[in-house]
């Protein structure tokens, strides 16, 4: 019993060494990495200006944004989700600030970037009439700094 035990703890002892060599967490199994893969090569192989955008399902799915006002332009606010992930939502432009509630509310009918752009495309709004404002979005857990070089990146996602 006991040289059943010692082999036993050599063996787990010998397969250490291969475990510190993982990332420490449990192996994923393999139709989950076939999937994330799957999703990593489709948005890597297509730029965001590359990737289609179904207008038609855009309409249905956000019948709001293409009744927008661009009178007095179009606001776009931006948050970041994640390193490389943002949302937006819009509002006609108004003389009146909007308050924090409409502002977080948006958040319900967030669109992607390549979204946004599609319907501003859409809607047929110069983009000297478009002001992009990056917010912080309670609903964001991730964490950034809105400076001048913030904003900076967050204007370039619009042109």
């Amino acid at each position: 019993m006991k040289a059943k035990a010692l082999a036993f703890a050599a063996l787990l002892l010998a397969a250490l060494p291969a475990c510190a060599e993982t990332t420490g967490s449990a192996p994923e199994p393999a139709a989950t990495r076939e999937i994330s893969a799957e999703i990593t090569n489709a948005t890597e192989d297509a730029a965001p200006e590359n990737r289609q955008v179904d207008l038609a399902e855009l309409k249905e799915k956000y019948p709001e944004y293409f009744e927008l006002s661009s009178f007095k332009g179009i606001e776009v606010y931006v948050w970041q989700m994640s390193k490389d992930s943002y949302s937006c939502g819009m509002m006609s432009g108004t003389n009146c600030l909007k308050t924090q509630e409409q502002i977080f509310a948006l958040h319900e009918k967030a669109l992607t970037v390549e979204e946004a752009n599609a319907i501003l495309d859409e809607l047929g709004v110069d983009r000297t009439d478009i002001f992009i404002i990056p917010i912080t979005q309670p609903h964001s857990s991730y964490y950034y700094e809105i400076d001048e070089a913030y904003r900076e990146q967050v204007n370039k996602l619009f042109k």
